[in-house]
């Protein structure tokens, strides 16, 4: 053990290597962001950089990534900015982490190496991070926020841990789904702010910060800035009730759907077999041959009402549709990957393009290409990250409860998609990729400490 290190959830935590790890993720964001430069962006980043423009007008989506957009445009530096700052944020925390864990500066660049290599190994991981997504933010700042708490531990700096619970406060305040990924991480720090020996005062400090926290998260969902207005809630549940009917019906082979959602046509289950896709809701809304028309409408509450009463009824057939999802949202289906990266920046208002188009596609093709080998799919990293996080808890191995605290946030983020998704897409798994990454590499650090240290 060197000097100044102290130990805290059986790690000896060393003083955080500031500088180097800003180095090392500087590196690696300015290889990544200049052929991407200023981020891939689909429909939703751009009406979340509209409303930083505009104003915001609805909670459709969290608008936390609206204002970090408005807070760059400020800056004069658009777009980009937030592409560079959550690339950043993101690969800063994971080498601040591992030169917490490690004692040499050789052995941090090296698991450095490994954590950035995870994601050309892994392409769905580099295909989202190409893009402006919020899911991106959110795995950064929940990255940032375990890099802060380890900080505060190793220095029992009061402040360090508030940072922390500002960085989960991000993370939660991006995406409605994101409280199962942080809430194991944020029960642990409240349990153990400052490791096993932390006494009852910074508990207390830890739960208050934590509290705070999610209220300031849940609140911004609610009340938008600067006005403190309450624009209208957001409605998106309807869209994943239509898709469990649609997916229900084509298992059932008779239609469930209310008149409305069909324009008071019938249609058969045949039919609907063929509109129905487990890979995205919106594919059962393309025109295709001798098939009615399914429409874009929760047809007045129609839709919410159907699905609670068919629920119960068809749940068999829901969790066979349901399964069907799941299987394409880790990259188990035999067709591959859904999409893993998003093709450019779609026209928009504001005359937001790619600074380096063909550079771009070059890197948008390696992620298409490579995605579909079943060894590079997520589900096979989430599954080195269980097993990893299974033998540190039997091996009794140093940062085992974090290592365990991260896979089942992981798990739970997953298991709300399993019922709340509309779409299969590889980037709404990118923060439980990003954890499950940064436990596959901790974990061979913390196992691979001699038994004496353990």
């Amino acid at each position: 053990m060197t000097t100044g290190a102290s130990v805290a959830f059986g790690l000896a935590l060393q003083r955080p290597r500031w500088m180097l790890a800003a180095a090392l993720a500087g590196l690696v964001t300015a290889a990544f962001c200049w052929p991407l430069w200023p981020g891939l962006m689909s429909y939703d980043s751009l009406f979340a950089y509209t409303e930083a423009r505009l104003g915001v007008e609805t909670m459709l989506w969290p608008p936390a990534h609206a204002y970090l957009f408005w807070i760059f445009e400020r800056l004069g530096a658009g777009p980009g900015g937030l592409f560079a700052a959550q690339t950043a944020i993101l690969f800063f925390a994971a080498a601040l982490i591992f030169s917490l864990a490690v004692n040499r500066a050789p052995i941090v660049i090296m698991a450095f190496a490994a954590f950035a290599g995870a994601f050309v190994l892994f392409p769905p991981l580099l295909g989202s991070l190409a893009a402006q997504w919020r899911d991106v933010t959110t795995a950064s700042f929940t990255l940032l926020g375990i890099a802060l708490w380890l900080a505060a531990a190793q220095a029992r700096s009061k402040f360090l841990l508030a940072g922390a619970a500002a960085a989960f406060s991000l993370a939660l305040a991006l995406r409605y789904n994101a409280f199962p990924l942080v809430f194991t991480l944020l029960g642990l720090m409240v349990l153990q702010p400052f490791g096993e020996a932390s006494g009852a005062r910074i508990r207390l400090a830890a739960l208050a910060l934590a509290a705070l926290g999610c209220a300031l998260a849940y609140a911004s969902t609610v009340w938008r800035l600067p006005d403190l207005a309450r624009p209208p809630p957001p409605q998106a549940f309807s869209a994943t009730q239509a898709f469990d009917l649609i997916g229900m019906s084509a298992c059932l082979d008779h239609s469930l759907l209310p008149p409305a959602v069909t324009a008071d046509k019938p249609i058969t289950g045949d039919q609907l077999r063929r509109a129905y896709d487990p890979r995205h809701l919106q594919l059962a809304y393309q025109p295709r041959d001798g098939v009615p028309p399914i429409l874009q409408t929760d047809g007045a509450g129609a839709v919410q009402a159907a699905w609670r009463r068919e629920i119960p009824r068809q749940w068999r057939c829901y969790l066979a549709h349901r399964t069907l999802v799941l299987v394409e949202q880790l990259g188990m289906a035999r067709r591959g990957v859904f999409y893993p990266v998003h093709g450019g920046i779609d026209a928009n208002r504001f005359g937001v393009r790619l600074a380096r188009p063909e550079a771009a596609a070059q890197v948008g093709g390696f992620v298409e290409r490579n995605s579909q080998p079943l060894w590079r799919r997520p589900f096979v990293l989430h599954a080195l990250a269980g097993l990893i996080a299974l033998a540190a808890c039997f091996a009794g191995a140093p940062g085992r409860l974090i290592l365990a605290a991260g896979w089942l946030g992981s798990a739970a983020y997953i298991g709300l998609l399993f019922v709340a998704a509309p779409a299969a897409d590889a980037r709404y798994i990118f923060p439980p990729n990003a954890i499950c990454a940064l436990i596959v590499v901790l974990g061979v650090i913390c196992l691979s400490r001699p038994r004496a240290e353990r």
